[in-house]
């Protein structure tokens, strides 16, 4: 008797088992299921979800990996749009199939795609292959609940910025002694080393100048760089572009920008928020 419950018990498990992972369309959506709890809070339109995500294509070449970005995706649950003929399957719909704590992969077939977006489609999306979204639910909030959590969180960074702006003259000096270099200071905050004078008018707004580039934190890491390429006066942080306006063809030179003249609270790439920033500049020419 022992040994026939057993042998139930193992049953049992392996069915369970066998429904894991299977690919199931469920309310038009085609979804493969991993990890599911029927106790879990469930979603609803108008929550705010916190989620990792990883999006991959039909040959699982990655496109978007949160983990990696460090910054979790959110989005808010949405109704399903009810015109006639709407495709159900996108991402959005599957969202709303899910729990927190739930585990997923959303697949989008492309050749849908293809019919919804009047634009052409990237090449390493093709036809007949599906985008494979992998999804898991961290967290859901109310939209009250979200708001107070991001009020909370930009009083912390505007505080940290505060004290990380007020040490920035000190920093900046550092350096500056460092490179033993003679640097020269604007009325913005702009300091500035000529290395070499060029000849000629200097940019002005709205002009479009060919430059040579490095841009580096004051650790002297590199976050950018270009060769002969092309700055439009006006359209870039002002720190750059009153730079390029102290300069003429030929010229060399090296500046440090503040973070309120760079890009300010506003990360950018890999470029925190407040960030000082060096750029070491050769002019070539006005295009």
């Amino acid at each position: 008797m022992r040994k026939s419950i057993g042998l139930l018990a193992v049953a049992a498990a392996l069915v369970v088992g066998c429904g894991k992972d299977k690919v199931e369309v469920i309310e038009g959506v085609k979804i493969q299921i991993h990890e599911h709890d029927d106790k879990a809070q469930k979603l609803k339109d108008g929550d705010i979800i916190t989620f990792n995500l990883v999006i991959r294509n039909g040959a699982d070449s990655v496109l978007q990996d949160t983990r990696k970005e460090g910054q979790p995706g959110k989005g808010m649950v949405q109704a399903p749009q009810g015109a006639p003929g709407t495709f159900k399957g996108t991402f959005e719909n599957g969202l709303r199939l899910l729990s927190v704590g739930d585990s997923a992969t959303i697949l989008v077939p492309i050749d849908s795609l293809i019919k919804t977006v009047q634009a052409p489609l990237p090449p390493f999306l093709k036809p007949g292959t599906d985008l494979k979204y992998s999804v898991r639910i961290l967290k859901v909030q109310s939209k009250g609940e979200f708001e107070k959590e991001m009020e909370a969180q930009a009083a912390v960074a505007k505080k940290n910025a505060a004290k990380q702006i007020a040490q920035e003259p000190a920093m900046i000096a550092a350096y500056i002694a460092k490179t033993g270099k003679t640097f020269q200071k604007t009325a913005s905050g702009l300091q500035y080393s000529i290395e070499k004078s060029g000849t000629g008018a200097s940019p002005k707004m709205g002009e479009t100048w060919v430059v040579n580039y490095r841009g580096t934190f004051l650790n002297g890491k590199e976050f950018d760089k270009g060769s002969a390429a092309e700055m439009p006066l006006g359209q870039m942080i002002p720190g750059f572009n009153e730079a390029l306006t102290l300069m003429q063809a030929g010229g060399k030179a090296t500046f440090v920008i503040p973070s309120p003249i760079a890009y300010g609270d506003q990360p950018r790439g890999p470029i925190p928020a407040n960030s000082v920033l060096v750029f070491e500049l050769e002019v070539l020419s006005k295009k």
